[in-house]
């Protein structure tokens, strides 16, 4: 029998008014399947039904394994399907239409009913399933006609000779006074109403700048995602109505001169008034010099803090970066050696130290602001959007040390509203701002994650450009470590503490791990600092019948350098002796 574009309208029809769920996982072979849907998995589900087609759901024969993702729906429609443009593809009943994940862009697929505007799609949690109008309007990849279907007498469409390209929706032809990350940005008092709503609505969005940028995008995702919209990271009737916004977004008179508002760090000009430290040298000074940026303080000691760079995880970045040069700038903080701190903390000195070895050279004034941390410092690599942990744990102890506010005078160690004594900012108008607020953010990637934003924004408001802030934060903490040997000494107990939170959980979670043998203790910390391996991955290795070769094997292929290094370590480890007879 001819199967045609039609069939899976009707198939997908009999599921309209049912509720959809992000993640959603449905067994396409089952077709008594009423729910809950995702995009991808009622998309998937539809083909199956209709035409036993096993179509974006990743390379599985078994239609109940089956993983759909809109990422395998683009893939997949360029592999088997026709690709025909978007735009043609509406015009086709049951043909597909893909709107391609990618950074700053959440995936999306949905049928064509086929008369232009109309489409059939499991679309968010405010919505469900159903059929939706103004498909023009909304972003779109591609279309698909998916292969053994005859779409009969339907609108010919034009096969697409190079598939556009999806990075972000810059691409995207949406009508007049839609707003999305676009190169070049959105400027202007409407995003600036639109920041100061998504604040409103507990969304932070950045600096409220009028600058419709990375960060304003991952907090229009993160606001979609957490109401149920359409998760597109497009600016429409629906997000601003969710928001309370007039759409067209009708900007008010100080939206159009909004400026950015991140608190700025308070100058360091030794007026404050606080006991005196001996010898205390603040820095002065920051400036660019062929391409290096340099600290000076103010007795003219001058160190570089690092050089600009570009890199891309879950979207274009710039940052710090440490080159040649600043790295044999920063050795006049010093280097972890584990001889130093064996009074202190005894055996565990040595244990961490091939690990630090493997962080930035144990160097304690080891920086980079480019990566999606935003700022990582110290000689553990001490990450800044983590909550309760990292970073956020070593400035908490740096603030309880006598001289804190020296270095640091805007910040503060205060209760929230919960009591904790938590890092506060002052805002300059005799207010504080709590910096460990947690914030459940979605990253360009589509991913969500829970973060501490505001302590982020403040040592790196923008994570495009090489911000004041975090030139000021990165040389400050650096002349901290210069001048007080206990803002070193602080890292270590940060990261011994959280080696014996990582090992005392992985007790927990892999049964086969006993503590008892230092060697494969350490290799499991490194794993699960660096995050290179799940707790199934270090249980399998345990099974075997080496431990330690296997635990090895662990991320090699992308983290080979890494692994040589802590493997040097812990066989220097065991040559001298010192860990014989330690347990964790």
């Amino acid at each position: 029998m001819t199967q045609s574009g039609q069939d899976i309208i009707d198939v997908g029809s009999s599921r309209r008014g049912e509720e959809y769920v992000f993640g959603a996982v449905v067994a396409l072979n089952n077709p008594n399947w009423h729910g809950p849907w995702d995009c991808a998995e009622f998309a998937s589900w539809a083909a199956f039904q209709a035409y036993g087609l096993i179509f974006g759901a990743g390379r599985v024969s078994n239609p109940a394994k089956a993983e759909p993702y809109s990422g395998h729906w683009f893939s997949d429609a360029k592999k088997y399907g026709r690709v025909i443009s978007w735009q043609d593809a509406l015009k086709v009943a049951g043909a597909a239409v893909i709107r391609a994940p990618a950074p700053g862009k959440i995936g999306h697929v949905a049928f064509a009913i086929g008369d232009g505007e109309h489409t059939l799609e499991a679309r968010g949690k405010a919505y469900g399933v159903n059929i939706f109008d103004k498909a023009r309007s909304r972003a779109w990849s591609i279309g698909c006609l998916l292969p053994g279907v005859e779409y009969g007498a339907s609108p010919e469409a034009q096969p697409v000779a190079k598939p556009m390209k999806s990075r972000g929706a810059k691409a995207l032809l949406l009508p007049a006074d839609y707003l999305w990350l676009k190169a070049p940005r959105f400027k202007g008092g409407k995003v600036a109403a639109l920041q100061k709503a998504l604040a409103s609505h507990g969304i932070d969005p950045g600096p409220i700048d009028g600058e419709f940028g990375p960060i304003t995008n991952a907090a229009v995702l993160s606001y979609q995602l957490r109401e149920g919209l359409e998760v597109d990271g497009v600016v429409g009737p629906m997000t601003c109505s969710s928001l309370g916004l007039d759409f067209p977004i009708i900007p008010a008179a100080d939206d159009s001169s909004a400026q950015a508002t991140v608190f700025k760090p308070l100058a360091l000009s030794g007026a404050v008034a606080i006991p005196d430290v001996s010898n205390f040298d603040p820095v002065a000074t920051v400036t660019n010099r062929r391409d290096a940026f340099v600290a000076k303080t103010s007795s003219g000691i001058e160190f570089i803090i690092g050089s600009s760079t570009r890199f891309t995880d879950d979207m274009n970045r710039v940052g710090l970066w440490q080159g040649k040069a600043a790295i044999a700038d920063s050795l006049m903080f010093g280097v972890y050696s584990a001889a130093d701190f064996t009074d202190t903390f005894g055996q565990w000195a040595h244990f961490i130290s091939p690990t630090l070895s493997a962080e930035g050279n144990a160097r304690f004034a080891t920086l980079n602001t480019y990566d999606r941390a935003a700022f990582t410092f110290g000689a553990p690599q001490l990450a800044a959007h983590t909550p309760q942990k990292n970073f956020i744990e070593y400035l908490r102890r740096l603030l309880k040390l006598p001289n804190a506010t020296k270095h640091f005078p805007e910040l503060s160690l205060r209760p929230n509203a919960k009591g904790a004594h938590t890092v506060h900012l002052a805002d300059g108008a005799g207010g504080f701002r709590d910096l460990e607020e947690v914030v459940t953010v979605t990253r360009p990637n589509g991913k969500r994650e829970e973060q501490l934003a505001h302590l982020m924004a403040y040592l790196n408001p923008s994570p495009t450009n090489i911000d004041p802030a975090e030139l000021t934060a990165a040389a400050r903490l650096m002349n901290w470590l210069r001048l007080d040997p206990a803002a070193k000494q602080l890292q270590i107990s940060v990261f011994i503490d959280q080696a014996r939170d990582m090992l005392a959980t992985a007790k927990r979670k892999v049964p086969t791990f006993t503590g008892k043998e230092w060697a494969v203790a350490l290799w499991i910390m490194d794993i699960l600092h660096q995050g290179r391996g799940t707790y199934a991955e270090i249980n399998a290795a345990l099974a075997s019948g080496n431990k330690e070769s296997n635990l090895q094997k662990i991320g090699i292929k992308t983290y080979k350098t890494r692994v040589k290094t802590v493997a040097k370590g812990i066989k220097d480890l065991a040559q001298s002796g010192v860990l014989n007879g330690f347990q964790v």
